[in-house]
């Protein structure tokens, strides 16, 4: 199972996401991601209680109390893709209670949200590998939702955009239990995660049909109408564009179904760069040097896009740092932060 895992997360070659000869993920496990992997072993042997409170720390002297809702459930997925956690800060504003039906219950102004979607290859990988950062956005005002989502290649493209959507709802369905003000919904994710999250920000203002090519909804699904308009996304080390892997390439098979001759369109609706458009929300790539696994050229062909259609957007290069690094980089720490500060709770 572990080779079958790092060999579709190493299908990333495809497209050249990986510049050298041999693949940063080996079969024989000389380079597997540690975090993806320490998520799957946690998930299976270190149950996490339903409800945990701790005392976030961003800057030091300051520290604001969190309190963690631990596997709450979105759908009826098997296993753990259906849940997600919700981080919410504690203030003299604001006060939490829980029913006795366990819902959540907030009081106080609503205060904008940010969604985390972790990273992994769209195969292996668990919300609690964003846990730390969930806690440090939540300290900053923000009620913050961390999901899972279904994993390839049991669950293929684009059940995983999907299911971001679906989490999304549940933002809609509890705004006024949580306080949340949904004008102010932004994203963050990595790698993986990035880039499901970068879909979501550039489809929400496409025209129906190009929306149903990355989802399995119907066309007259009410859902579509009551998502939330998305206000700014983060993405970290996100693969941008699937477009260029050549036609008879099955390295990216096991995410999106078949090759790009057997199943083009799905090559085309899970491309990011694909879908730029003026209206696209804010945006801020995060991305490594020397990433090996997904190249800078990802987050610089997107960014040049987003530039060209008047979208607000930003990239920063972490210097002399790989994929994995860059997550844990002090420089993408402030940089999130910043830029949702600015552009969801300074509005």
């Amino acid at each position: 199972m572990r080779k079958l895992l790092l060999a579709q997360v190493g299908g990333l070659v495809a497209w050249g996401l990986v510049l050298a000869s041999t693949p940063a993920w080996s079969a024989d496990g000389g380079n597997a991601d540690p975090v993806a992997e320490a998520a799957t072993e946690k998930n299976t042997t270190d149950p996490v209680p339903a409800v945990q409170t701790s005392d976030a720390v961003e800057d030091p002297g300051q520290s604001v109390e969190v309190r963690q809702f631990l596997d709450l459930r979105y759908s009826e997925s098997d296993g753990t893709a259906g849940l997600f956690d919700l981080h919410i800060p504690v203030s003299d504003q604001h006060t939490i209670t829980t029913s006795d039906a366990g819902e959540v219950i907030v009081e106080g102004e609503p205060r904008p949200a940010v969604l985390m979607i972790h990273g992994g290859g769209w195969a292996i990988g668990d919300k609690w590998t964003l846990r730390a950062y969930c806690d440090r956005l939540a300290q900053l005002g923000f009620i913050v939702v961390n999901m899972n989502y279904r994993l390839a290649p049991q669950h293929q493209f684009p059940r995983q955009v999907d299911d971001v959507r679906q989490v999304l709802l549940q933002l809609v369905e509890h705004a006024d239990d949580w306080k949340i003000d949904l004008s102010r919904v932004g994203m963050f994710g990595y790698s993986a995660g990035g880039h499901l999250s970068a879909l979501i920000g550039v489809l929400g203002n496409e025209e129906r049909s190009t929306q149903m090519l990355a989802s399995e909804w119907p066309r007259d699904d009410p859902r579509w109408e009551l998502l939330p308009p998305i206000a700014a996304v983060c993405a970290g080390g996100p693969p941008c564009d699937f477009r260029i892997v050549p036609d008879d390439n099955a390295g990216l098979s096991y995410f999106l179904g078949g090759t790009p001759r057997e199943v083009p369109n799905n090559y085309v609706a899970a491309s990011p760069t694909a879908h730029v458009s003026p209206g696209d929300p804010p945006t801020q790539l995060i991305h490594g040097e020397k990433d090996l696994l997904v190249p800078i050229e990802n987050s610089e062909k997107f960014a040049a896009a987003l530039m060209e259609a008047g979208v607000a957007v930003s990239l920063t290069v972490v210097e002399n740092q790989g994929h994995m690094m860059t997550l844990f980089h002090p420089k993408t720490k402030q940089h999130i932060k910043d830029f949702f500060t600015k552009h969801l709770l300074q509005r």
